[in-house]
């Protein structure tokens, strides 16, 4: 969501993947060369913390949502749909609880909405950010947070003067880079001429000094709905990727979906004009999701010795509502000219158990109720964010009979908001896997299959605004926002073991997380963007989960929630 600009939005085996996909022909895409415009060094963030902050007062501001226009495929038979309340109980437990930045929080009050709540975990910190501030609190009880600091004060502070310092719009990203042991920031610039902004610090104290840069957006257009994903590599395409909604100059037009990498190697090491390397995709594909590494384990090389080349996936109900898309992006640092994307316009189609598109097959809308509350955004028009990686390593043989016995895999997961038999809205999940053939991680056209999937409706009422990922055991947890024409919206969790029934993908019973004694009356229908599921990266065990929710009937005063949660048998 932007503050001064308005949004506008408008098991099945994998159709091409790496290998078989070279054979395909190359569609012309517009490919762009970039270098950060600006860059600089900041003081420390405590620093600049403790230092006045204007104060934030209420904008009311909550720009219409404008969905792209989707086809209505009617009601479909979902056949993973969990429609029973009756569920195993649960072997995973609630530990952290507490209030983020929003209502209630010291020293500030709602400006905006939504939210866009985001969060990343450190190795001591979580770092949670709302669209216009952000806080850092610590990791162990009493989990005492820092003030709320505004969004742009970084760059203010390192590279004063340009738009990245005078612009706090909104569409915020955070993410920890694990293998760099640093932190990650970015949000776009709204107003012409839309710029991106990215922070990387310098250790792993997000109280600590960061280095910050300015990236020009290629074609000058509005950068919608932007999206993170850290795909660390030894080779080319070591980077960090984004992707974004171009809607055009000054908004003049959807012209699809941008997606663009970072030299990850040039900004850790603090260059002061790293790359950028952009691909403008057609109009016929939009809202893609980046693949972001959350394993111990990084990603795999091929046989020559190059790591493996980014995923996205997206275009919900661009094709049909029983297939996604998926994308390959090789990014190369070392000789841009050399980079591709494979799969646009929609040519590499992942097979997924067919749904019906929320708010009556319409793929978004404001469908959702509650209790003496406005409808709100379902979002149903896209995949939510993140697109999760995991990497378990390789087999312990070669033996190709030795590789199908063991439980080591590549795993992506997402999840998206679809329609229930009943009417309602269920959380979509997928988990994606793939072998990693010793010696090859490249996925060929045989590998990656859609090994369960599930929609989460066990009862009639709503559920929407997911996040998940994984553990180090395999046990899988969602985040998720709940409400109902009688119900407040609540915060909820629900999960899977590794060893629950692949079969039934069903997930166990949930567990509140906080239940709202408020709705939201009006903020034009506006509820998420976005929430944040991560995993800690000391103990890759603990989940870690943010999201909204209303502590009474206000416009314009959504309070947000940090919660953690662990399974018993992830030790």
């Amino acid at each position: 969501m932007t503050r001064n600009t308005a949004k506008i939005i408008g098991s099945s085996m994998l159709a091409m993947a790496v290998l078989a996909l070279c054979a395909l022909p190359l569609v012309a895409q517009e490919m762009t060369v970039n270098h950060a415009t600006a860059s600089g060094v900041t003081a420390r963030l405590s620093e600049l913390a403790r230092l006045p902050q204007p104060l934030q007062y209420g904008f009311h501001e909550a720009p219409p949502l404008r969905l792209l226009p989707k086809q209505n495929f009617g009601s479909s038979v979902d056949p993973v749909e969990q429609s029973s309340s009756a569920a195993p109980s649960s072997n995973y437990s609630i530990i952290a609880n507490f209030l983020g930045v929003g209502n209630g929080f010291p020293g500030y009050s709602v400006p905006d909405a939504p939210p866009d709540t985001n969060m990343a975990v450190g190795d001591t910190q979580v770092l949670q950010w709302v669209n216009v501030s952000y806080t850092i609190c610590s990791k162990t009880s009493p989990y005492a947070c820092g003030p709320a600091i505004l969004g742009n004060t970084l760059w203010h502070n390192g590279i004063p003067g340009t738009a990245c310092a005078n612009n706090n719009a909104g569409d915020i990203l955070a993410d920890f880079d694990q293998k760099a042991d640093r932190w990650f920031l970015s949000q776009n610039v709204f107003s012409s001429p839309y710029e991106v902004c990215i922070a990387i610090s310098d250790t792993n104290d997000a109280t600590g000094t960061w280095h910050v840069w300015q990236f020009p957006v290629p074609g000058s257009g509005f950068p919608d709905y932007p999206k993170i994903g850290i795909w660390p590599t030894s080779g080319v395409n070591n980077g960090y990727y984004q992707a974004q909604n171009n809607f055009g100059p000054g908004g003049s037009g959807f012209r699809g979906p941008q997606i663009c990498a970072y030299d990850r190697a040039g900004l850790l090491a603090g260059h002061t004009s790293p790359t950028q390397i952009c691909f403008q995709l057609s109009s016929s594909e939009d809202s893609l999701l980046p693949g972001d590494l959350d394993s111990i384990l990084g990603v795999p090389n091929t046989l020559a010795g190059t790591p493996q080349d980014e995923f996205y996936i997206g275009s919900v109900g661009d094709v049909d509502n029983s297939h996604l898309s998926l994308y390959q992006f090789h990014a190369d640092f070392t000789t841009p000219a050399n980079s591709f994307v494979l799969g646009s316009p929609n040519t590499i189609l992942q097979t997924v158990p067919t749904y019906s598109g929320s708010c009556g097959g319409g793929f978004g809308g404001a469908c959702v109720p509650s209790l003496g509350g406005a409808p709100m955004d379902s979002l149903g028009d896209r995949l939510m964010y993140r697109f999760v990686y995991w990497n378990d390593g390789p087999a312990p043989s070669a033996a190709p009979c030795a590789i199908c016995a063991v439980p080591h895999f590549q795993h992506w997961y997402v999840n998206g908001d679809v329609e229930s038999s009943g009417g309602e809205m269920g959380v979509r999940w997928y988990e994606f896997r793939a072998p990693p053939i010793p010696g090859i991680g490249t996925l060929t056209s045989t590998t990656l299959n859609t090994y369960q999937a599930g929609t989460f409706a066990p009862d009639n009422t709503y559920r929407w605004m997911g996040s998940l990922t994984q553990d180090k055991a395999g046990d899988i947890l969602v985040g998720y926002s709940q409400s109902s024409a009688t119900t407040h919206p609540a915060i909820y969790v629900a999960g899977r073991t590794l060893n629950d029934p692949v079969g039934l993908s069903n997930l166990e019973s949930e567990l509140l997380v906080v239940q709202g004694n408020g709705s939201q009356p009006d903020t034009s229908n506006r509820w998420g963007d976005y929430s944040s599921m991560h995993i800690d990266p000391t103990d890759h065990c603990t989940f870690w989960y943010t999201t909204e929710y209303y502590m009474v009937t206000a416009s314009f005063d959504w309070s947000t929630q940090i919660a953690s949660a662990k399974f018993s048998n992830c030790h």
